[in-house]
């Protein structure tokens, strides 16, 4: 440390000197004398404010117009998109997805056709099946049908009505 030098100025330089209204930590003491008449300070009172200038107006005026002008053209730009890309785009899932089903149904007429087929030719070439004849119809006569009681209907009825009645639900 004995290779460093010393500073060329004074050391008085860097003392911190007493400034005028310096703020000492004392305790305040405020002591009132009761002779001096208390000072009324009045303030200041600015002029009223009056309506804007024309041009500040005009300017605020173009402001919410410029605003309302990015919402409507900023709406427009979506619909567009909207229209232009994502309509086509599910419009084409659509008709793929219609195209599938159109498939399957070609399909299946065709297998519903080969199996009509298939049995044609099977009953052609068995001889145990026939046309039936009108001679060879069974007819069976019909079950008598019971009537019911008039006391059973009775109190299956007022069932129904309690139930509809007096149900908690719906």
């Amino acid at each position: 440390m004995a290779a460093l030098r010393k500073p060329d100025f004074s050391s008085d330089y860097y003392y911190p000197q007493a400034q005028p209204n310096e703020v000492v930590n004392q305790p305040n003491i405020v002591q009132r004398s009761p002779v001096q008449p208390a000072k009324l300070v009045k303030s200041k009172t600015f002029p009223k404010s009056q309506a804007l200038p024309k041009n500040l107006k005009t300017l605020c005026l173009i402001q919410k117009s410029s605003f309302c002008l990015a919402i409507a053209t900023m709406t427009a730009s979506i619909s567009l998109y909207v229209s232009t890309v994502k309509i086509p785009q599910q419009w084409s899932q659509e008709y793929q997805h219609l195209e599938d089903l159109q498939q399957q149904e070609r399909q299946l007429v065709a297998v519903n056709e080969t199996i009509k087929y298939q049995i044609a030719q099977e009953a052609g070439k068995n001889k145990s099946l026939s046309i039936s004849k009108p001679e060879s119809a069974i007819f069976i006569n019909p079950a008598q049908v019971k009537p019911r009681n008039p006391a059973d209907l009775q109190q299956t009825q007022s069932k129904i009505a309690e139930l509809k009645y007096n149900s908690l639900g719906y």
